[in-house]
């Protein structure tokens, strides 16, 4: 089974020792060996295991915001995180990079009027947990 976060919400960002969580509370759909949606899943987390090599946490996920003028720059992760207390930000893209271990998103909310690229890098392994 697959996995597809277009049109999901990103409700939190949580950080531990090894690991970035990604929360959905409204869920992300479950894809076949085609890729066709066949469930919607609630209250789901990505859980990303890092490989830190001993640096913080904090060094594996990036954010890149844009406003009004069309231009990203990029923020700090607790700037990207108090903003998402004041609104979801809804998946519009997900690309993903093997090689690299890389997972980049696409968001953005339309209540803050304000679109998002997230990186994630250096990934070890990924859990899709949901009920």
């Amino acid at each position: 089974m697959g996995y597809q976060l277009h049109d999901s919400q990103i409700n939190q960002i949580g950080l531990s020792k090894n690991t970035i969580v990604l929360n959905f509370s409204e869920g992300f759909w479950a894809t076949n060996e085609q890729g066709k949606m066949t469930e919607q899943l609630k209250n789901c987390e990505i859980v990303f295991e890092i490989d830190r090599n001993g640096f913080p946490i904090e060094d594996f996920i990036s954010v890149r915001i844009s406003k009004k003028s069309g231009f990203y720059k990029t923020v700090s992760l607790s700037k990207f995180l108090d903003l998402l207390k004041k609104s979801p930000f809804d998946v519009y893209m997900e690309y993903d990079c093997s090689f690299a271990n890389r997972k980049m998103l696409q968001v953005h909310s339309n209540r803050l009027l304000i679109r998002a690229e997230i990186f994630i890098d250096d990934i070890k392994n990924v859990e899709y947990i949901y009920d």
